[in-house]
């Protein structure tokens, strides 16, 4: 069945997702973004959002506590899921552990959007997966590892708001010098280690364009950026804060590793570039060499060396920019805007209800 096809068929359906947490960024982008749209194509999505969080605290006494608490509630879904006609797990209950996911309503959906098959030699991913009627990966990558332990299994991007998230309207002329400019990362710290190992062009690039702004958008001010002096601009992340941020970067960066975990990435930073109409320059790994070679969006790139020429060229050329970003807007609506995203999902529900 494909895409207008699942439009034109109404249906009826009632879907609960358990999610990870209110801010945990795939229950905002992959549950919370798609519930208007689905409900469009007839599906009730309703959400079970735990109150003990998935993750274990830092300390590592106050543990036993957590596991107890965290699993009492888990309990509680049992008796909740089971009027539904499907439940979507996202992760595991409890962070690589399976816990009571066998125990909750059929058919199930493993909804997946990171490797996380390399926690504990993939056990618990395993075991939940080969319990599920269907696995829903965000890339292709980690759809071929979980087709080792499941017959089902769909790719389904993580989708972007193409509605809320535009690119800006700019003057003639604007950013044709570097004043003005800025190049621009969003993200959550643990991803800080990325960035910190393209510093040296960074430093290379911001010396040479003097005038231009590295702007960093996150949950914490990364220390090992303040030598970058005022060049360095931190803006504190609060929800929906994307959409007036990111179409004000000229640049959009996305750096990673290349690795297993890297290559089970979804590429969501690029995304949001592309749907801003921003220029990305991205690690050539995983997703992001994917979204590079569906179209003429950005520049793929590997050593120093490359991210110093890569940002050097689109600071210095406003053609390239322009050309750039409008060509990833174009994908972003075409390929991945939330629309699509639901009438995917509605595919896949149908296909085993």
């Amino acid at each position: 069945m494909n895409v207008a096809s699942a439009l034109a068929t109404p249906a009826s359906r009632h879907v609960v997702a358990i999610t990870g947490g209110r801010l945990v960024p795939s229950r905002r982008f992959r549950i919370k973004a798609i519930v208007p749209h689905v409900r469009e194509l007839g599906i009730q999505l309703d959400e079970l959002c735990p109150r003990v969080s998935s993750y274990p605290p830092k300390q590592s006494a106050y543990r036993p506590a957590w596991f107890a608490a965290a699993l009492a509630e888990r309990l509680t879904y049992v008796r909740k899921t089971r009027n539904y006609d499907a439940v979507i797990l996202q992760r595991e209950l409890i962070s690589t552990l399976a816990t009571v996911e066998s125990r909750l309503s059929q058919p199930r959906i493993f909804d997946v959007d990171d490797a996380i098959f390399l926690y504990r030699n993939g056990k618990a991913a395993r075991r939940i997966a080969a319990g599920c009627a269907l696995v829903v990966c965000g890339n292709a990558y980690l759809a071929d590892n979980f087709s080792r332990w499941n017959d089902t299994v769909a790719v389904i991007p993580t989708g972007v708001d193409t509605d809320r998230l535009r690119p800006r309207v700019r003057r003639d002329g604007d950013g044709d010098g570097d004043g003005g400019l800025t190049i621009g990362w969003i993200g959550t710290a643990g991803n800080f280690k990325y960035l910190e190992q393209i510093k040296p062009a960074l430093a290379r690039v911001l010396e040479t364009h003097d005038a231009v702004k590295f702007r960093l958008v996150s949950s914490e001010r990364p220390a090992f950026l303040r030598d970058l002096g005022g060049q360095f601009e931190f803006v504190r992340w609060r929800p929906g804060i994307e959409e007036s941020e990111i179409p004000a970067f000229s640049v959009g960066i996305m750096p990673l590793e290349e690795d297993e975990w890297t290559r089970g990435k979804c590429a969501f930073k690029m995304l949001q570039y592309m749907a801003a109409g921003v220029p990305v320059v991205a690690s050539d790994v995983g997703m992001n060499a994917e979204l590079l070679r569906q179209a003429d969006i950005g520049i793929g790139v590997h050593s120093t060396d490359d991210w110093a020429d890569a940002l050097d060229f689109l600071l210095s050329d406003a053609g390239s920019r322009r050309r750039l970003g409008e060509n990833g807007r174009t994908l972003a609506v075409s390929g991945y805007s939330l629309t699509r995203i639901a009438a995917m999902w509605k595919q896949q529900l149908d296909r085993i209800l």
